[in-house]
């Protein structure tokens, strides 16, 4: 008896040896920076961004009549407030109301960064509900207010700022640099960001790295973390809406059969709630861990050192709360239900909708067949709505544009930590996967829970601070790009 409790002794020790090493080799893949030192960007700025929110570029739903004045009156601000960079950078209007300028480089054997935004914005709700009106880009001293200040014209007047000081400085980059900014890219960037890429595509630009909007610096959004987290989105999750169609006799409600159209489809519902596709740790999340992890308290740190052995741990953790759940698998969410017309009589039709968002490393066939397979019913009808997109590629965080980014971020915020993530949203920037295999989402603007809930929602704003540090990022950043 002695032998068996000698040998689990030993295999127990070894365990806790191989946990010890992992952990104390588990070191910090920060990058290790000098604060830089750049313009102090200040009330001028602030006005032009002011000013461009002014203008409700509004994108209501794909082949909806657009805004023509509200876009070409940004179109004539842009140049006005930008004068060099209209002279002195080549300008193409894309599908009537995008923009793509050609900042040439110093060396065209050098692979281009293309840097990308956005100039469209969802429709506002409830406007009587905002504290300030949502296109007046009110500024009172902290905060600049309106509709895009986050989502996404920050991110452009940004760039612009940056790059007109730069000009003014007499500045040529190494690189060809471009900037496309797409006008529809809250309803799917067919027409804009598509566009360009199809051009630059047909050209044969091949970008070192691209960057988009997506992620941002998060204040207390990352468990057990208390220092701002800068997340770069590597890869988005696909999406994919699938009908469910169910049509059988109806009749009076006073006589129900034992089924109907409707309690069939809501057993459906039921057991695609209850079995959703397994949880997972993808490429982006594994990144994640491994950018997170040696900042954590030790406890956590140990952990994730040894996610070959705590993998199940990790798994329950992140599933405990709705955002850990979205990073680890395809989530299955209900979004729409239509049956009946009147109370007492059985619908002989009823519908649902239900939204997947995929995991990288699945795909929609995968989600198809998990449909089929959880409802197994052939009374229920089964049907892929157009629109949907796969997992985009998972960008690597070994290469120059991951390296250049992570630096101009801690050399403009050196309080922040940089980590690689899953974004679970779409951005313009899944379009330029012929472009570049390294494409990144990351936008420099500062935000907490609360400021999330904002994007799409009531009163937008952005602290001009923090706007200020953002134009930083993008003049640090065009100049790293020379290295």
């Amino acid at each position: 008896m002695k032998k068996p409790i000698q040998f689990l002794l030993g295999v127990i020790v070894v365990l806790l040896i191989v946990v010890a090493i992992k952990t104390m080799t588990f070191t910090s893949l920060q990058v290790k920076t000098e604060p830089a030192v750049f313009p102090v960007f200040g009330n001028e700025s602030a006005a032009n961004l002011s000013k461009a929110i002014t203008f409700p570029t509004i994108s209501f739903a794909d082949n909806s009549p657009i805004d023509t004045t509200a876009f070409l009156g940004f179109h004539k601000f842009l140049s006005e407030a930008y004068p060099l960079i209209n002279s002195k950078l080549e300008k193409e209007l894309i599908s009537g109301f995008s923009l793509l300028y050609t900042w040439k480089g110093k060396n065209p054997a050098l692979k281009p960064v293309i840097l990308m935004a956005h100039m469209d914005v969802v429709p506002v709700e409830a406007e009587s509900s905002w504290k300030e009106i949502p296109f007046s880009g009110d500024n009172d001293g902290t905060y600049i207010w309106g509709r895009g200040t986050l989502d996404d014209k920050s991110s452009m007047i940004s760039i612009l700022e940056a790059v007109e000081k730069l000009i003014s400085e007499d500045y040529q980059p190494e690189r060809t640099i471009y900037l496309a900014f797409g006008h529809d890219e809250e309803v799917g960037g067919l027409k804009g960001a598509q566009v360009i890429a199809s051009k630059l595509k047909e050209r044969g630009v091949t970008a070192e790295f691209i960057l988009d909007e997506g992620m941002a610096i998060t204040l207390g959004m990352v468990p057990m973390i208390s220092k701002p987290v800068a997340l770069i989105g590597t890869s988005e999750k696909g999406y994919l809406s699938v009908k469910l169609t169910v049509e059988m006799e109806g009749g009076h409600s006073s006589t129900p059969e034992k089924e109907s159209a409707v309690t069939v489809l809501n057993k459906s519902l039921y057991h695609l709630h209850k079995k959703e596709l397994n949880a997972r740790i993808s490429v982006p999340v594994k990144d994640f861990i491994r950018y997170i992890g040696p900042e954590m308290p030790l406890y956590a740190k140990a952990i994730f050192a040894n996610s070959w052995l705590f993998k199940d741990l990790i798994l329950k953790i992140y599933t405990g709360s709705s955002s850990g759940n979205s990073l680890v698998r395809t989530t299955t969410a209900p979004t729409i239900i239509n049956a009946g017309i009147k109370d007492n009589v059985i619908p002989t039709k009823a519908e649902a909708v239900v939204n997947f968002r995929i995991l990288p490393g699945e795909t929609s066939a995968d989600v198809l067949q998990h449909v089929s397979n959880v409802i197994s019913d052939q009374r229920v009808k089964i049907t892929a709505i157009e629109g949907f997109n796969e997992p985009s590629p998972t960008s690597p965080v070994n290469v120059t544009g991951f390296k250049i980014i992570s630096a101009s971020i801690r050399q403009v915020f050196p309080e922040v930590i940089v980590s690689p993530t899953l974004m679970l949203a779409s951005s313009d920037s899944r379009k330029f996967s012929d472009i570049s295999q390294n494409i990144f989402k990351f936008a420099p603007i500062v935000v907490t829970s609360e400021d999330m809930a904002r994007i799409h929602g009531l009163n937008e704003r952005v602290k001009i601070s923090d706007f200020m540090l953002g134009i930083g990022f993008y003049y640090q950043l065009i100049k790293n790009t020379d290295k």
